[in-house]
């Protein structure tokens, strides 16, 4: 891992937070995403929240020498989603926008946090069944922004 890499993780997670914001400027964000949840935009902002969060926590367990798994989170990924979306939608749309901007930030400043020379560490990812790099496992939350920015092209077209 190189200070390129830390730079361009740093970058991408900005940009693809960027893109949903500019995405939702002035959206609806009661529209509904998903018609057989019903997950709203708003429940999948507090997602990525709650997801930039559990990276958060996962890095610093990493660097502190330790691993992160989250609790519970061995049995089923989905129900685990699935009973966080349930919490966000006890939320104000105000406070699930303040987590989603902090969330970010927080994961930003975690990052930043690790030493370069850290970077290429094995770890488990904090979902239990899987280990790799820092590299790795933030690929997939840039990946992961993609896909429900992608999610949200078609709803707000309606």
């Amino acid at each position: 891992m190189s200070t390129n890499d830390k730079q361009y993780l740093l970058e991408r997670l900005t940009e693809t937070h960027a893109a949903l914001k500019n995405l939702l400027d002035g959206a609806d964000l009661e529209l509904e995403v998903y018609a057989d949840t019903g997950w709203r935009i708003r429940d999948l902002l507090g997602h990525i929240a709650t997801w930039d969060w559990e990276m958060v926590t996962t890095l610093q367990a990493f660097q502190a020498g330790n691993e992160y798994i989250i609790p519970g989170i061995e049995v089923d990924e989905s129900d685990y989603n699935a009973n966080d979306i349930a919490k966000q939608q006890t939320l104000s749309t105000e406070q699930i926008l303040a987590n989603w901007k902090k969330a970010r930030v927080d994961l930003l400043a975690a990052i930043e946090a690790i030493p370069t020379d850290l970077f290429p560490g094995d770890f488990v990812f904090p979902w239990g069944d899987e280990r790799g790099t820092i590299v790795q496992l933030l690929d997939y939350f840039i990946e992961h922004d993609e896909e429900h920015h992608a999610e949200f092209v078609p709803v707000l077209k309606k």
